[in-house]
């Protein structure tokens, strides 16, 4: 006989407002998301996608799995989760089920009938030896899955990484749907000296006027780790609150798996296009081009759709989230040289050339001499930038990396000079 077909929902919740739910059929692994009727006549109600705009049809299986599976680690993450969860890789109901109760922007999924605790937020502190093990477990263990009773968390990339909270120098863990505030990564094995990777090229991109999320190390134990704040939360009367937002990936909806423009991920033009579309302001369009153009400057062949996102503040808010996920992956011989997105017709960092910004630029319908002003700008900041940060670094965090990314900076100025 076959195996019985089992369904169920889950609940979606929006800033801790029921919004809609997932009905789930195991049949073909289909899940359908829905907005509530009561939800849609609320005058504040906003949508929790641009690709899923407020509407009374519930939307097909193939929409309603590539938003919510962008919510999720990779597959390559999943398959180590699947073990630990008895979980199929490709049960995305399963993992949203398992994970969903903290996710990125302000969802939180639960089972038909729970709702997010609000307030007296359970909170568990580590101590440095906890802590210690924790990070150590990620290895095996990712998103720390399962390791304590109400830790329901999800994050994606495929980095090792713990979310939590940072609370006078301590990691705590937000139990029960209580909000995260921060994204704490040990080193990345064979890749030298990650986390100073990391922490540089955020702080050298604040250094030139870049927005970026705040960062820092910590030393536990005898482990360096990087940490960010996460740029959609922010306290309010000493209370954590989240704010919504999405990845290109998801504003495009494109599965997360298809994130680079080589597999069908978004390009620059399409991002452009998409902000455009959301009358989103001609600062934010600029603030892009420059985190294309400070990509390229410090050789991040990384910077794909969902290394960027849109921050929303009600109906009609909306502006680019800050800098976040950055590193110089040109100075790893072994991570590929193509451009997560081609800048003109360029898709190596050796194609390269003044002329391809300009190309960029008419993508979108832009004046070239326009975004050519702002390469020249950031290239006249950034060698000097470079080499005052890493001196102010080398005492209390050193690391021989700095000068390895000093050189490919100076590599990339020399290839777009003014001639």
């Amino acid at each position: 006989m076959p195996p019985p077909i089992r369904t169920d929902t889950l609940d979606v919740y929006l800033l801790d407002r029921k919004v809609g739910h997932i009905d789930y059929s195991s049949h073909r692994n289909d899940m359908c998301f829905a907005y509530d009727a009561e939800y849609l006549i609320e005058g504040d109600a906003m949508a929790l996608s641009y690709a899923l705009p407020l509407q009374r049809e519930p939307f097909d299986s193939e929409r309603t799995t590539v938003f919510f599976e962008n919510l999720l680690p990779p597959d390559q993450v999943r398959r180590k989760l699947g073990s630990i969860l008895h979980l199929s890789r490709h049960n995305v109901f399963g993992f949203l089920e398992a994970l969903g109760g903290d996710c990125a922007g302000a969802i939180s999924l639960w089972p038909h009938g729970e709702k997010p605790i609000r307030g007296n937020e359970r909170i568990k502190r580590l101590d440095e030896n906890e802590a210690a093990e924790i990070l150590e477990s990620l290895k095996k263990r990712p998103l720390y899955v399962n390791g304590v009773d109400g830790y329901r968390i999800s994050g994606s990339g495929a980095q090792n990484k713990l979310i939590a909270r940072i609370t006078d120098g301590c990691i705590e863990l937000p139990l029960f749907g209580a909000p995260s505030t921060h994204i704490i990564k040990p080193a990345i094995q064979d890749y030298e000296d990650s986390v100073y990777n990391e922490f540089f090229a955020m702080r050298l991109a604040g250094r030139l006027g870049l927005a970026t999320a705040r960062c820092g190390l910590m030393r536990i134990k005898d482990r360096i780790c990087y940490w960010t704040e996460r740029f959609d939360r922010e306290a309010i009367d000493g209370q954590i609150q989240r704010l919504h937002q999405e990845d290109f990936c998801q504003i495009c909806g494109i599965s997360g798996e298809l994130k680079y423009e080589s597999e069908g991920g978004p390009s620059f033009s399409r991002c452009m296009a998409a902000m455009q579309e959301m009358k989103m302001s001609l600062v934010d369009r600029f603030a892009f081009i420059d985190r294309m153009i400070y990509n390229y400057l410090i050789g991040n062949a990384d910077a794909h759709g969902k290394n960027s996102s849109i921050l929303y503040r009600g109906k009609t808010g909306r502006r680019l989230a800050p800098i976040y996920d950055v590193m110089s992956t040109a100075v790893y011989p072994n991570l590929s040289r193509v451009n997560a997105m081609s800048i003109g017709d360029a898709k190596k960092f050796e194609e390269v050339t003044r002329m391809s910004f300009a190309a960029m630029a008419e993508e979108v319908g832009m004046r070239p001499q326009l975004v050519i002003g702002r390469l020249d700008r950031l290239a006249a900041k950034i060698v000097s930038a470079v080499h005052e940060l890493a001196c102010e670094l080398a005492t209390e965090w050193p690391s021989g990396l700095y000068e390895k990314i000093k050189a490919v900076v100076e590599k990339q100025v020399a290839t777009i000079a003014r001639h």
